[in-house]
Order: C-alpha cells, then structure tokens, then sequence
C-alpha cells in the first residue's frame, strides 16, 4: 500500500467527483479496472487550491499539471497488533436507508440519506468497525455537505453528499479484519473523498 500527498492547482473550483477522475489519471495503466486508491481533501486553499492524501495498491505517477507531489509516494506494511491502540481519522458519509416514497425500482423501495443525529452517526461509526476495533473515544470535528456533477453521455446529474469527519481513539480487536476494512475504505461515497482511515499509534 501507498500513502502520498499531491497538491491540486487548478483555475477554477472543481467537485469530489471531479477530483476523483483527475486522481484516477495518476493511475494511467489501471484506467479500464476498478478503483484501487481511496483519497482525502486535507485543505483547502485560495486560488482553488487542495491537499490531497491519496492511498493507492498501485505506485502513482504524476500525469497531470495539476497534480503536484508534495511528499512520498510511500510504500506501507500496516502492522496492526491486538489490543494495540490508535488515534484516527476518517472523512466518512454515515447514512441509512429509508422508504422511498417514489419507489424506484432500482433502489428495491429504499433510498440512502444522511444521518442528522450524532448518536445515530456515532453508532454507524461503531458498527463499521464491528468486529475488528473498539471505539474507545470520538469526536465529531467537522461536517460538510458537498455538491456534484456527473457526466453521463450528454446528461448532467447533480447531487449532494453530507460528510463527517471523526477524531478519535480505538484498541485493534482483530488485526487482519481491521487491515482489511482500512484497505476496502469505511462506509459509501468513496469517489467523492469518503472512507479513507488514518492511524497513529498511541
């Protein structure tokens, strides 16, 4: 696993989901594949500027003008012991499904929405790390609602995301289940900067 951070400089304001293509380039010989990286925003600028981490299965190359390397690429073995403890953090997009009053097809009945109730998203949290970590403390540091466009064909489709971010501690229960989960991304909108967790021993 690689963890880098590059450096978007780009003229104009530019969506998660427009990010998440522009990082794809980073990956030129995996562009027909799935998507092998998860990717957090860390800042954000003036001029429309970003810092982004990027951790990738793949060694990333610089592709793009816009993307500029500041630190790594750096190759990681995750060493996780059980009952080792951890700070992390994680930008994640807690939801539930609920009815769907239009009942499309496609979404069996349900539709996905956000988690408003901080009890609620702290117990989501909790649950997708069921398992392979106990959440010892955590803090809600931050929540954003994100707006985007994707491209289809001649169609554009707008939307919008809530994100959460979470400060905290945890003991490792399961080392393996844990690697796994961190490795996958935790909970939906991977593409939109979502999921990515970051450790630091205690």
């Amino acid at each position: 696993m690689y963890f880098s951070k590059w450096l978007l400089d780009s003229r104009k304001p530019i969506d998660p989901y427009q990010l998440h293509k522009k990082i794809w380039q980073l990956f030129p010989d995996k562009a027909d594949e799935e998507r092998s990286f998860l990717f957090r925003v860390e800042k954000t600028g003036q001029r429309c500027t970003q810092c982004i981490l990027v951790q990738s299965a793949c060694l990333p190359q610089s592709a793009s003008n816009e993307l500029l390397l500041l630190k790594g690429p750096k190759e990681v073995h995750f060493e996780l012991k059980s009952g080792g403890r951890y700070r992390f953090m994680l930008c994640a997009n807690p939801t539930k499904r609920i009815n769907d009053k239009d009942g499309k097809a496609k979404n069996q009945g349900k539709v996905r929405v956000p988690l408003i109730d901080e009890a609620e998203t702290v117990a989501w949290l909790k649950r997708q790390f069921e398992g392979s970590a106990e959440i010892d403390a955590v803090e809600l540091i931050q929540k954003n609602l994100i707006h985007f466009r994707k491209s289809n064909k001649d169609k554009n489709h707008f939307g919008k995301i809530q994100t959460v971010t979470f400060l905290g501690m945890l003991t490792v229960i399961d080392s393996e289940l844990l690697i796994g989960k961190i490795v996958k991304g935790i909970g939906p909108a991977k593409a939109f900067g979502c999921g990515l967790v970051t450790l630091a021993k205690i």
